[in-house]
């Protein structure tokens, strides 16, 4: 029976690249942990307030309508930051931090992760660019659960 000899070489090669393609999988960016794109540039671009919110079709709720949860988003700027936490605002307060979080685009850029006390859940995105901001939640209407639009826009 013959043995194949490698030569130290060709050991030292196949070990190399062996590394290099380990190390090259491992340092790819993860797009579900870590904001990037355009999309989380427009987010951690501005603070957003609540300006409305709307059923499916456009069509505005007035806030005694909605839930306490809901109402109070009227009272608080969101700042989403690039290191992938979020804080709710007291812009009455000197923007004082009253809540905060994390926040995670989805891999695909369609929704948005985010882990708030009350304000936690996966929340689809259905418009956002530098003037506006549109997340679909589910929430109490009346004191029964809908389908909402909640529309940020830009604090000055």
């Amino acid at each position: 029976m013959k043995t194949f000899k490698v030569s130290p070489l060709l050991l030292r090669f196949i070990v190399l690249i062996s590394l290099l393609s380990a190390g090259m999988t491992a340092c790819q960016d993860d797009e579900g942990t870590t904001p990037s794109g355009a999309q989380a540039d427009l987010l951690v671009a501005n603070n957003w307030r609540t300006n409305r919110v709307t059923t499916v079709d456009g069509q505005n709720i007035t806030v005694g309508r909605l839930n306490l949860a809901t109402q109070v988003l009227f009272n608080l700027n969101m700042q989403f930051r690039s290191n992938g936490t979020v804080r709710a605002l007291d812009p009455n307060q000197s923007n004082t931090v009253v809540n905060g979080g994390t926040w995670t685009l989805a891999p695909d850029g369609k929704s948005i992760d985010v882990v708030v006390t009350g304000f936690t859940g996966n929340f689809p995105i259905v418009e956002l660019n530098r003037t506006k901001l549109i997340l679909r939640q589910k929430a109490p209407v009346d004191g029964k659960d809908a389908d909402i639009n909640l529309e940020f826009i830009p604090t000055l």
